[in-house]
Order: C-alpha cells, then structure tokens, then sequence
C-alpha cells in the first residue's frame, strides 16, 4: 500500500470544515427541493440532473443519485410516474432501457435547478475569496467525491 499523502495545515483545516459543512449544505438543499413546485427529493433531483446529461445505466444512477442500487427501481418508477422520465427499450438490446427526461422533465429540473442555484450562490458571494478559488476547486472536488468506488 502506497504511503499516506501528507497534508499540511491547511487542506486539514479546509477537510475538517467541509466535514461539518456538508451534511448542513445537504440538508438546507433538501429543505429547498421539498418546498419547490412541485417538491423533489434530493435523489429525484439528481436523477433527474443524471438523465439530463445522458445514457445513465442503474448502478451509475445509483451511484449519481446518491441512493442504493436497490432503491434506483423505486426512484425511477416515482419520476415515472410523475411524467418527468419515459424508459425506452433499447433496439441493440431488449434487456437495456434508455432514460429520456420529457418536457415536463425538463421543465422541472429547470426550475429546481434555479430554486437551488440562486440561495446557493447568495450565500457564496458572501464568502471571502469566492471567486477563483471555489470556481476551481468544486469541480474537481466533485470529480473526485463522484468516482465509482
């Protein structure tokens, strides 16, 4: 096993702070989906943001929708039945669907990613240094956190 990186003082600091911020930021977003119209929860919410980017299968919804792989069945079936995705089989091969968000879909993620996307960036203007540092950084702290495992 490859040694340890070590880290200095201050990526401790900002690892122990973001340990605390997380689950605070995950739940003031989840109180925003809940009182959007119509009110999402945080793993339809991404679904819906997964479908939207492209051909997903069910462990990478899973996986994207932050939900077990056991439980993507009931998600789908939820958004569904909501009118926001349609499963379409696959001509190649029977056994795959493709998801497609529908305009309902669409209008939907639409709206809740601004319901989400304007307090958020309320609250990050307030930051000090915002600007380039978060910019930069969130991305590829997403692109680490959103690995498969």
């Amino acid at each position: 096993m490859p040694p340890r990186p070590r880290t200095g003082t201050g990526a401790r600091e900002a690892a122990d702070a973001l340990a605390r911020v997380a689950p605070l930021a995950s739940r003031w977003i989840e109180r925003l989906l809940a009182s959007h119209e119509p009110p999402l929860s945080t793993g339809q919410y991404l679904a819906l943001e997964a479908v939207s980017e492209g051909e997903v299968v069910g462990a990478e919804l899973a996986r994207r929708s932050a939900v077990s792989p056991a439980a993507v069945s009931q998600l789908l079936t939820s958004l569904e039945r909501s009118g926001y995705v349609v499963r379409l089989r696959s001509a190649d091969d029977r056994r795959r669907q493709h998801l497609v968000l529908t305009p309902d879909g669409e209008r939907v993620l639409g709206s809740a990613r601004e319901a989400v996307r304007a307090p958020l960036a309320a609250v990050l203007v307030g930051l000090p240094a915002v600007g380039n540092g978060v910019t930069q950084a969130l991305p590829a702290a997403l692109a680490a956190f959103d690995a498969p495992d």
